[in-house]
């Protein structure tokens, strides 16, 4: 990147790659993903009705609807400047972590059906007598650590942003 032209490009791709993503794995419609990604960027300085609406070059009506969808999801956020009567737009705490309290669910929920699977291949093997027929078993299973420590990252980073967002002034 050698000036602001470049920077606002690869900006503009950015939001587009990460709008994708969130489109295909949050299920969000295309311009909410839009107005996510280029909020992640813009974080605490937030970004105003008119900033997106020109750097996504999408209507007013379109942006306006799915800010109010992301509003109501508990997603975005806004605050308004002492002197300036525009609203400036953040990602809301309260939103992520309600992703994070989602894939927490996810993975301890998968956790408990490993530790099932693990349950039953221990007890299978112990009545089991051909060794053929055995099940394949390691004491610890490298999947059950992957979830193990998954669940424990997500938790340490939900406190994370429990304790930074809201017992601390901003």
């Amino acid at each position: 990147m050698k000036n602001l032209k470049d920077i606002e490009e690869k900006k503009k791709e950015i939001v587009e790659k990460y709008g994708m993503f969130m489109e295909k794995h949050e299920n969000f419609p295309p311009i909410a993903a839009r107005i996510f990604s280029t909020l992640l960027l813009a974080e605490n300085r937030g970004a105003t009705f008119e900033e997106l609406v020109s750097f996504l070059s999408a209507s007013k009506s379109t942006v306006s609807t799915n800010l109010q969808k992301l509003t109501k999801m508990e997603i975005v956020e806004y605050h308004t400047k002492p002197g300036d009567r525009k609203k400036y737009f953040t990602l809301s705490p309260i939103g992520f972590i309600a992703f994070l309290d989602e894939d927490l669910k996810k993975f301890k929920a998968e956790k408990v059906l490993v530790e099932e699977i693990l349950e039953f291949k221990t007890s299978a093997n112990k009545i089991i007598t051909d060794p053929a027929q055995k099940f394949e078993h390691v004491e610890k299973n490298v999947f059950l650590d992957y979830l193990e420590n998954s669940i424990k990252g997500l938790e340490i980073l939900k406190e994370h942003v429990k304790s930074k967002c809201f017992n601390s002034n901003k």
